[in-house]
């Protein structure tokens, strides 16, 4: 099998894509004896609507077609399972956390015959989408559900954006594993696949299913609340339903379980410092981002709605970047504690909303917050306290973007109206943050509007504060995934090493596959 790169053509027919394919290897048709689509992406830099596909090829006189531009032999992609270890595990294997690192993690335990326990603090996502609409309708936060904490963790309610760089054959049986759940196939191919919230929450369900089916365990509205640990080996587990004794626990907690995370620092757990990123979710009309992306192509539906991603370094050294941009998208509130305001955004999975959005980051590290263990945290923390005074509750303090950079607090919307249902208090978010952070944001929106004229001039809205994207701390673990705590292993976003929904899956998977590479199942008490 050959691998062709760059086939492009203006139509999605499978006749057209074929001939195309022929014209650029100089190909006779006798010659291809059967492909199919691996990548699809779309390049809209012309008037023109092109697409451009990878296709693997299966095809006679192979070692003639390899010679040609843009042609390499297909890769084996297929997940490659690892051998068990001889280390006797006589208690199950323990999953903390069932977002995406926490999913795949338990997935491929059930799926080797390991029987994982799930504890998971917030609720199914049944009861959780429940909890959450009606916090979001303004009855009271719940702090152990909510849309950081529950079954499928923050990545539940987001955009649902499977995209990532990394070139982990991992992320193959992650799509496939989601497509087996329910998502539909066209993940498979898209360069940028997304799932949307409402499908994400089916497939999630689906997943827990079926490692029920395969054996394991769930216990929901349930927090791990320390660990026992004898020479530096774990032993047990405590939570608030009972003591469990444990000697294999992956640990995907999720970026804003800082309790639990502190509850394994007194047990002797290292930890250090990580930079993280705040700033604010900026929102336009999805029509006028359909214009300033696609242009003369505006109107097709083959493109729309249409996304954006945009960096800058800001003169103080600061990086500043788009993040979780979702088109048609919403801003919602995704408080999980009380009295601190935080917000995010997502998509449904039409993506139809009137506005998108995304979140406008400013890198911050030991620089920004001192160097004392803990000391990002408390910054992150105090930043969405100060940012709760300021709006006088949970409704996102908001700012029109051109107000922000006069420095002056708004009076009114323009052409794009807040899609967040809880409302918006205005602000001065030059208040809000630090000067450092403030300076690279201004600098950043100026270069923006410049890049993409009515950026800031069509009446966009800046909503705070955003400060969820990832975790200021990480765990150690060694070249096993395993903490300075034998039989501990770090895992996902939460533990400082993913960012997203794919990386945190990929993680889930290496964490797990070091365990059964380390653990034999066979003294289980399943």
């Amino acid at each position: 099998m050959i691998r062709v790169h760059q086939v492009k053509c203006d139509s999605d027919d499978r006749n057209v894509i074929e001939s195309h394919l022929l014209r650029k290897l100089n190909m006779k048709s006798e010659d291809l004896l059967a492909w199919e689509i691996h990548r699809k992406s779309v390049d809209a830099r012309h008037q023109k609507v092109l697409f451009s596909y990878v296709l693997d090829c299966k095809v006679r006189k192979e070692k003639q077609y390899l010679k040609h531009k843009d042609v390499i032999k297909r890769p084996d992609e297929r997940y490659k399972q690892v051998e068990m270890g001889e280390k006797p595990l006589s208690n199950r294997p323990i999953v903390v956390g069932f977002g995406p690192a926490g999913m795949f993690a338990a997935l491929l335990l059930a799926q080797r015959g390991y029987c994982p326990i799930v504890f998971e603090r917030g609720s199914k996502v049944e009861i959780r989408k429940e909890k959450v609409e009606n916090f979001w309708a303004g009855k009271e936060l719940d702090e152990e559900c909510n849309v950081q904490f529950g079954e499928g963790g923050a990545g539940a309610f987001s955009d649902g954006k499977l995209t990532t760089r990394s070139k982990d054959s991992r992320a193959r049986k992650v799509l496939e594993d989601l497509v087996h759940f329910g998502a539909k196939d066209e993940i498979l191919i898209d360069a940028h696949p997304h799932i949307g919230t409402d499908a994400f929450l089916k497939i999630i369900k689906a997943c827990r299913q079926e490692i029920e089916r395969l054996g394991g365990t769930f216990y929901f509205d349930t927090q791990v609340t320390g660990i026992q640990v004898e020479n530096k080996k774990l032993t047990g587990i405590h939570t608030t339903i009972g003591d469990f004794a444990c000697q294999a626990l992956v640990f995907a907690c999720g970026h804003s379980a800082s309790d639990t995370i502190l509850s394994l620092y007194k047990e002797g757990i290292q930890l250090e410092n990580k930079p993280f990123a705040v700033g604010v979710r900026i929102e336009h009309t999805q029509e006028y981002i359909n214009q300033a992306m696609l242009k003369e192509c505006c109107k097709d539906p083959r493109l729309t709605p249409a996304r954006y991603q945009l960096t800058h370094m800001a003169s103080n050294k600061k990086g500043i970047y788009t993040f979780c941009m979702c088109p048609g998208g919403f801003v919602v509130n995704a408080s999980s504690k009380k009295e601190q305001l935080v917000i995010n955004g997502m998509s449904y999975a039409a993506r139809d909303g009137v506005n998108a959005n995304s979140a406008l980051l400013v890198q911050v590290n030991e620089s920004d917050y001192g160097d004392t263990l803990f000391a990002g945290l408390e910054y992150q923390e105090n930043l969405e306290k100060k940012a709760y005074k300021m709006s006088g509750g949970y409704r996102p303090c908001t700012q029109l973007a051109k107000d922000y950079l006069q420095g002056k607090v708004s009076t009114g919307f323009e052409e794009v109206q807040p899609s967040c249902v809880m409302g918006a208090s205005f602000v001065d978010l030059n208040k809000l943050f630090s000067k450092s952070v403030n300076q690279a944001l201004h600098e950043a929106l100026v270069a923006y509007e410049e890049k993409v004229p009515g950026f800031v001039e069509k009446g966009a809205i800046l909503s705070a504060v955003e400060s969820r994207s990832s975790s200021s701390l990480k765990i150690y673990r060694d070249e096993t995934y395993q903490s300075n705590i034998q039989g501990l292993f770090p895992c996902g976003e939460g533990s400082g090493y993913a960012g997203g929904i794919m990386t945190s899956a990929i993680d889930g998977l290496r964490c797990s596959e070091s365990l059964i590479s380390i653990f034999d199942n066979s003294m289980i008490k399943k």
